[in-house]
């Protein structure tokens, strides 16, 4: 389980043109340029062999920030800035005597916030959360909780909200039974609260929270709860509006057994949509009025296709009722967003994406697909004849029924006036 631990990145920017970061499992960092249509342009290799985990995120003024853990423990804050870019060292690790989890990097205003976990080797189920903030120049830390956790899950998960306020999930294990607990940080008082708010409340073993804050600022966590060694979906809403307002509430959602991986939320033009994974499918759940009411969507087989998880940053799309923090899709020789209609829509020919044998530093030759023209002309000369046919049918009734109500009006003394006075 929690196979998609290496997330690919996209970034794209206020023009609209995505950047994928991939890594892989040599730790080579390289980024892929795309066009308008999710096409590779090219590709270039920003770190050989040293990467060990990394994030990016992309700011308001399309300033790119990525840090990356190296494998010499080195933790380094670079900056993709006017086709160039700037690194700097901003911390060094110690893998002598600790472990590291998951790094995120969250942009807001003019800090930079680096969220990651460690543990000590002599005492690998104890987790500290580290919160890193600041800018190229002046970096604090924080410690923001201690928690007695296991390696089965990412242990904590972020997101933040519209007032800049950092919202964080973790699994911590208190008298044997794993729960899901939810912390903020202030950005305005620089603090985290010193009191977490429990999500779950069921003594079993639950895994792979997740955390997603909608574009009204409600907050929603999903995690998987081992019922009889099944793995059920479950849900739940801290709203930012109603009678339950900043209450954690478990929402009824569809039943949803048998998952066998992360679940992730996003908002896709004003329509939440919670994605899951089974063995054999992947499908999806909707709600229509910010996670109140939750309905079954589709299911895909994916027997033949490569499942991933991308973590994507975009902060104009937030404009538009679209948030969009991680999205499933394939990704072998083609790139296939899964259930996502904002992106797609825009793009509905180049669902594909080719990244099987792009040469580095190099333009990569992209074979078009054929489209025949005179077919789809064809098909939108007949779509109009039918149109002008219904058209002409329609006023013809008009005229019809214009010249029945004449006769009506003239002949008052008609048996069919006197029954209708």
């Amino acid at each position: 389980m929690n196979k998609f631990a290496k997330f690919n990145y996209l970034v794209i920017n206020s023009k609209e043109e995505p950047i994928l970061f991939q890594l892989s499992n040599q730790g080579n960092l390289k980024y892929i340029f795309l066009n308008k249509f999710y096409k590779p342009i090219k590709t270039s290799k920003l770190f050989k062999y040293n990467v060990l985990k990394y994030s990016a995120s992309i700011d308001k003024i399309d300033k790119i920030h990525l840090i990356t853990l190296m494998k010499s423990g080195e933790l380094n804050y670079s900056v993709y800035e006017n086709d160039s870019w700037t690194n700097t060292t901003i911390s060094q690790f110690d893998f002598h005597s600790k472990i590291y989890s998951n790094i995120s990097v969250l942009v807001n205003d003019n800090n930079i916030n680096i969220i990651y976990g460690y543990a000590n080797l002599n005492n690998s189920k104890l987790w500290t959360i580290c919160h890193i903030v600041g800018n190229n120049e002046n970096w604090d830390q924080h410690n923001v909780i201690k928690f007695a956790t296991d390696r089965t899950s990412i242990p904590f998960v972020v997101d933040i909200d519209s007032s800049n306020s950092i919202q964080l999930l973790y699994r911590s294990i208190k008298g044997n039974v794993p729960q899901i607990y939810h912390i903020f940080y202030n950005p305005y008082t620089k603090k985290w609260n010193s009191t977490p708010q429990k999500v779950t409340l069921t003594y079993t073993n639950k895994l792979l929270p997740y955390i997603f804050v909608d574009t009204k600022d409600n907050i929603h966590a999903l995690w998987l709860e081992e019922i009889s060694k099944n793995y059920i979906l479950k849900y739940s809403r801290l709203s930012s509006t109603g009678d339950n307002k900043y209450i954690w509430t478990q929402i009824k959602i569809p039943y949803i057994p048998n998952c066998n991986d992360l679940p992730i939320i996003f908002e896709d033009n004003g329509t939440l949509k919670i994605i899951y994974s089974k063995t054999n499918s992947i499908g999806y759940i909707y709600s229509s009025d910010y996670g109140g009411t939750w309905f079954e969507g589709e299911a895909l087989e994916n027997k033949c296709l490569d499942i991933n998880c991308i973590k994507i940053s975009n902060l104009m799309l937030k404009s538009k009722n679209i948030k969009i923090n991680d999205i499933y899709c394939s990704l072998n020789e083609s790139l296939n967003f899964f259930f996502l209609d904002s992106i797609q829509t825009e793009n509905l020919i180049s669902s594909n994406i080719i990244f099987s044998d792009i040469q580095n530093n190099s333009n990569y030759p992209i074979s078009e697909e054929k489209i025949d023209l005179d077919k789809i002309f064809k098909s939108q000369e007949e779509i109009k004849d039918i149109l002008y046919k219904n058209l002409d049918l329609q006023n013809d009734i008009n005229k019809k029924v214009q010249y029945m109500l004449k006769i009506l009006e003239t002949k008052k003394s008609s048996l069919l006036d006197k029954f209708f006075k």
